[in-house]
């Protein structure tokens, strides 16, 4: 469970050995349930533990086959009952309050089996549904980047709150306090108007103090340097000119054509100087943006979506484009507090932005000659370019 939760984001929500009762059906004991909040999508994971490596993996219909030539029963059908009950109570109690607008017959649960025992050398039969890993890095990455045509999605904190409080209620789990905290955080206290400028003149006082020795440091440092006289330097003394050699008038003319007259050498030009470049108006536009939707203190993932998405579709960020990696940087001068872009974006800045443009069906576009920039491919009526 530890190393669940250093592979997956906060965004996952994790329901453990819970047992299902479906009208109808057997009571289903299940292992491990995901809900990825980003993405809106469910992963049943069936855990089994083998007394030896599995030599072969098959789909449903046929046992698994271990090392030591034991048949043990298929797993896959497990997972595929347990699937049904799951399946069946979210459409009862879930779909109908909290995705009213995705077909309850296409609900979009993903079955799959982990096994330590299943390594490289394992036979594996092409499954017709679902999946098996012998890692858990390989379910992490599963659950992060399973993605389906219509999402299971839920706004707003409270609807969020209240969605994983029926879960826990319909599978007989409970919400800890840390992840109470996480998935309701409390409202931002404001500071005490006399506190804060108290620190404000605190601040400005040191700032002062270190203006102050800033200014008095050239001249503390001309004051301890010794002035050195540089010694005299004696004037070379004049050479005597000879008489040129008598030559005759051949030699002469010949020792002319072997030796041309240089042409005078002209004085390198001067290097051009060298400007910095301004700030463009787009990286002024894309900041407006940040600083307008993102709080710099208490900030949520909600506030940088929010962000993201005005900026790309912003009609004067069209012809630029936007820079993912400039919009993480205006981010992370922005936030204060300690708050760190890696919490509101988990997973890396770009696969998170492409991932909420593609959960608020926004299609985008990676730039040919610069992949960080992207561009929405929305078309309006008015407008007929990429934007």
């Amino acid at each position: 469970m530890n190393r669940l939760h250093q592979l997956l984001g906060h965004h996952v929500w994790a329901f453990t050995s819970f047992r299902v009762d479906a009208p109808g059906l057997p009571v289903a004991e299940v292992d491990w349930l995901f809900y990825n909040s980003l993405r809106g999508t469910f992963v049943l994971s069936e855990w089994k533990r083998y007394p030896a490596l599995v030599l072969q993996v098959m789909d449903e219909g046929k046992p698994w086959i271990l090392a030591n030539g034991a048949a043990v029963p298929n797993p896959v059908e497990q997972v595929g009952r347990q699937l049904q009950a799951v399946r069946r109570v979210l459409r009862q109690d879930i779909c109908r309050k909290y995705f009213p607008s995705v077909d309850q017959h296409s609900l979009n649960l993903y079955p799959s089996v982990y096994s330590p025992q299943i390594d490289e050398a394992t036979r594996r039969e092409r499954l017709r549904y679902g999946a098996v890993h012998g890692s858990l890095e390989e379910v992490a990455l599963m659950v992060e980047r399973r993605a389906v045509t219509a999402p299971l999605l839920v706004s707003g904190v409270s609807a969020r709150l209240e969605l994983a409080e029926t879960l826990t209620d319909l599978f007989r789990c409970s919400i800890g306090s840390a992840v109470r905290r996480k998935l309701d955080p409390p409202p931002p206290v404001q500071p005490d108007p006399g506190v804060r400028m108290a620190a404000i003149h605190r601040e400005l006082a040191a700032l002062h103090l270190e203006l102050a020795s800033l200014l008095d440091a050239p001249a503390q440092v001309a004051a301890l340097t010794p002035i050195t006289v540089p010694a005299p330097v004696a004037a070379p003394a004049p050479v005597r000119a000879s008489a040129p050699p008598r030559i005759s008038p051949v030699l002469r003319s010949d020792a002319l054509r072997q030796s041309p007259a240089k042409a005078p050498t002209s004085p390198s030009p001067a290097p051009a100087p060298v400007t910095k470049p301004s700030k463009t108006p787009a990286a002024g536009h894309l900041k407006r943006h940040v600083t307008r939707l993102v709080p710099a203190s208490k900030p949520t993932s909600e506030h940088l979506r929010d962000a993201f998405l005005a900026a790309l579709q912003d009609g004067q960020l069209r012809s630029s484009g936007v820079h993912i990696g400039l919009f993480g940087s205006l981010v992370g001068q922005h936030l204060t507090g300690g708050v760190n872009l890696s919490d509101l974006a988990p997973g890396g800045l770009s696969k998170w932005c492409h991932a909420q443009a593609e959960a608020a069906g926004v299609p985008i576009v990676r730039d040919p000659k610069d992949p960080s920039i992207v561009r929405s491919t929305r078309r309006t009526n008015q407008q007929k370019e990429p934007v």
